[in-house]
C-alpha cells in the first residue's frame, strides 16, 4: 500500500472472515475481563492497583470533599487494603473527575467492574476505528494492538491512558466527517495534556488555517462542561489541584523520560529544564505543519507529531505510551515484512521488560518510548523506498 494513499481511497469492504475475527477478539477480551474479575475476590487485590486512586477521588468528590487531599485519600485507600506506605493520588486535572464520579457511587469492587468495562470498551473501540481507518485490511496487523504492552498495562492497572487513546483515535476518525464528535473527543486527550504539547500546536495551526471552527468550538465547550462538573461538588477544586501539583513530589520522582534525564544530568534542581524538550518539540511541530500544511492529513502527518510529542513530554509513565498506538499501526500497515518483524521484536522486548522490572520508575522503561519513533521513521522510509522502486 502506498504511504501517500489517502484514507478515503482505502477499501471499506468487510468480509465475513473479518467479522468473525472481530467477534472472536471481542469474546476473548470479554472472557479475559471475566476471568480477571473472578480472580478478584478480595478488596486487598483490587485496592492495590492505580484504580484505587480514581475510586477514592470519586468518593471524595461525591461527598463534597477534596479529591486531592493526600491524608484523606490515604486514609480511604488504607481502609480498603492499600498496602504501600505512600498515598496513590489521582494527578489528572479536575476536568477529568467527571470520569471518576460514578465510582464514588459504587463500592470498591463494583466500581472496579465498571472501570474495567469502560477500559475494555475504549481499547476495543480504538482498535476498531484504527482498523477501519486503515482500509479494513484482510491481514491481522491490527492484532498488534492487543499485544501492545502499554495498553495491556492500562487494563491491568486501571489507568486512564486508555481513555486518552480513545479520545485521540476518535479525533483522527471523526475530524473530517463529524467535527463535533472529534472536538468532543479532544476532552479525553486533555486528561493528560502534557503528552500532547507539540500536537496542540499543530492542532491550533490546523484549526486556524482550515477554519475548523465547529470542531474548535465543540472542543472548547466540552472542556468547559467537564471543567465545571467537579465545581458543582467542590468550589475550591482548582486551588486544591494547584496545591497538590506543587507538593506532589514529581520533582523528586524518577520518571523514565528523556526530559527527566536531561534535568537530572544538567541541573537536578532546575525543573524548567524538564519542559525544554517539549518547547523544542512545539517549535518543530509548528515548522512541520507549515511544511505539510497544504496536503496535511491528520492520520498520515499527525502520526509523527504524536510520537514526537510523547518523546518530549515533560513526564510520562510506560503505560502512557498507549497513546502512540495509532501511529504504530499506521506505519505497521504500510511497513515492509522486515520492518514489521522488527516491530514485533520491539513489542515482545517491551512486554518482557515490563514483566521483569515491575517498577514504573525503572530507568529501563525509557527505551521503548524512544524506540517507537525511531522504528516509525525507519519503517516509513523503507516503505517509501519500496513505492519508488515499484514505480
Amino acid at each position: 500500500m502506498s504511504t501517500t494513499q489517502p484514507l478515503s481511497e482505502l477499501s471499506t469492504h468487510e468480509t465475513p472472515l473479518q467479522r468473525v475475527t472481530l467477534g472472536v477478539i471481542a469474546c476473548f477480551l470479554l472472557a479475559l475481563s471475566i476471568c480477571l474479575l473472578a480472580f478478584v475476590t478480595t478488596n486487598n487485590v483490587v485496592a492495590n492497583h492505580d484504580y484505587v486512586s480514581y475510586w477514592a477521588a470519586g468518593r471524595q468528590l461525591l461527598h463534597k470533599a477534596n479529591p486531592y487531599a493526600a491524608q484523606e485519600i490515604f486514609a480511604i485507600e488504607r481502609s480498603v487494603g492499600w498496602r504501600a506506605p505512600v498515598v496513590m493520588i489521582m494527578r489528572n486535572p479536575p476536568w477529568g473527575l467527571f470520569l471518576t464520579l460514578p465510582l464514588g457511587v459504587l463500592g470498591l469492587r463494583g466500581g472496579y467492574l465498571f472501570w474495567l468495562l469502560l477500559i475494555l470498551g475504549a481499547w476495543f473501540g480504538s482498535v476498531r476505528m484504527l482498523w477501519i481507518m486503515n482500509g479494513r485490511s484482510d491481514n491481522s496487523v491490527h492484532l498488534i494492538a492487543f499485544a501492545f504492552a502499554p495498553a495491556i498495562a492500562c487494563f491491568v492497572l486501571g489507568q486512564t491512558s486508555i481513555f486518552v487513546l480513545f479520545g485521540l483515535t476518535s479525533f483522527l476518525y471523526f475530524h473530517q466527517t463529524k467535527p463535533y464528535l472529534a472536538g468532543a473527543a479532544l476532552a479525553l486527550c486533555a486528561l493528560k495534556p502534557h503528552l500532547f504539547l507539540p500536537f496542540w500546536v499543530a492542532l491550533f495551526a490546523w484549526a486556524i488555517t482550515r477554519k475548523a471552527y465547529e470542531l474548535a468550538a465543540t472542543a472548547a465547550s466540552t472542556l468547559v462542561v467537564c471543567a465545571a462538573i467537579p465545581m458543582v461538588f467542590d468550589h475550591s477544586i482548582y486551588s486544591q489541584y494547584s496545591m497538590m501539583a506543587r507538593s506532589s513530589g514529581v520533582k523528586t520522582e524518577l520518571i523514565p523520560t528523556l526530559s527527566e534525564f536531561l534535568r537530572i544530568v544538567v541541573a537536578p534542581n532546575s525543573l524548567w529544564l524538564q519542559f525544554l524538550p517539549a518547547f523544542a518539540g512545539c517549535i518543530w511541530a509548528s515548522w512541520y505543519f507549515q511544511r505539510h500544511s497544504r496536503e496535511w492529513d491528520w492520520y498520515r502527518d499527525g502520526s509523527l507529531v504524536i510520537l514526537i510529542a510523547f518523546v518530549v513530554a515533560p513526564y510520562a509513565w510506560y503505560f502512557d505510551a498507549a497513546v502512540v498506538l495509532p501511529s504504530l499501526l499506521y506505519a505497521a500497515y504500510r511497513a515492509r515484512p522486515r520492518a514489521l518483524a522488527v516491530l514485533l521484536l520491539l513489542l515482545i522486548s517491551a512486554a518482557v521488560q515490563i514483566l521483569l522490572t515491575k517498577k514504573p520508575s525503572s530507568a529501563w522503561n525509557l527505551w521503548p518510548g524512544v524506540a517507537w519513533p525511531v522504528w516509525f521513521i525507519y519503517s516509513m522510509r523503507n516503505a517509501r523506498a519500496s513505492v519508488q522502486l515499484a514505480k
